[in-house]
């Protein structure tokens, strides 16, 4: 685990050697998706038996978010393989995959560790909060795609553009098994909204 550690940091920092940090094997990817799955299930189904099934409409919601977060999980794993077995270098795809799932935390750690920071600072400050939160949020997608991009490329010892061509691809499958998602829950989710705001309108009412 340290080793693996100290792999997702120096990758983070843009350092090449961090790579050799990670284990090329079928058991290392299942560990790297392990956490992944664990957290997809605490999420989006263990409030499913708090709620003990009382909305079903909900209970579809969390179980699709569940079903989606696998699909693009594994629709990862999957294009990885592709594009390493279809530029023939096969021999490291593994590797690969192992680094970029574990590398996906990287982000999420820096920006929950800047927002901890921010609203230590800022608590008072409510705009100056919000502002900051949204610089971050642009920040964390522009640096999960670099460095996405960046594993991949010493990963699979690929040039930039095909490296780009993976990211592309990863991108573009995770939007379209979102949209999925959207397209079959979309009626529920837009009733869900509006009683939100009938709830927001009244509260304010109520003050």
């Amino acid at each position: 685990m340290k080793s693996t550690i100290r792999g997702m940091f120096m990758l983070g920092r843009g350092k090449r050697e961090g790579i050799h940090e990670f284990s090329n094997s079928s058991d290392s990817v299942l560990s790297a998706l392990a956490p992944w799955i664990a957290l997809a299930l605490a999420v989006n189904l263990l409030p499913i038996l708090m709620m003990r099934f009382k909305d079903m409409h909900a209970v579809s919601i969390s179980i699709s978010m569940f079903l989606v977060k696998i699909c693009c999980l594994l629709v990862t794993v999957g294009i990885i393989h592709f594009f390493a077995s279809l530029w023939n270098n096969e021999a490291n795809w593994k590797q690969t995959t192992v680094a970029i799932l574990w590398c996906f935390w990287v982000p999420i750690l820096d920006f929950f560790l800047f927002c901890i920071i921010a609203g230590l600072f800022f608590a008072g400050l409510p705009n100056v909060f919000m502002a900051l939160f949204g610089f971050a949020s642009v920040l964390y997608m522009a640096y999960s795609i670099w460095l996405s991009w960046f594993v991949i490329k010493v990963g699979l010892q690929t040039t930039t553009s095909r490296s780009v061509v993976i990211i592309v691809s990863l991108i573009l499958a995770s939007m379209v098994i979102y949209s999925i998602f959207v397209a079959c829950n979309y009626s529920y989710m837009v009733q869900a909204a509006h009683e939100l705001q009938q709830q927001i309108e009244q509260a304010k009412l109520a003050q």
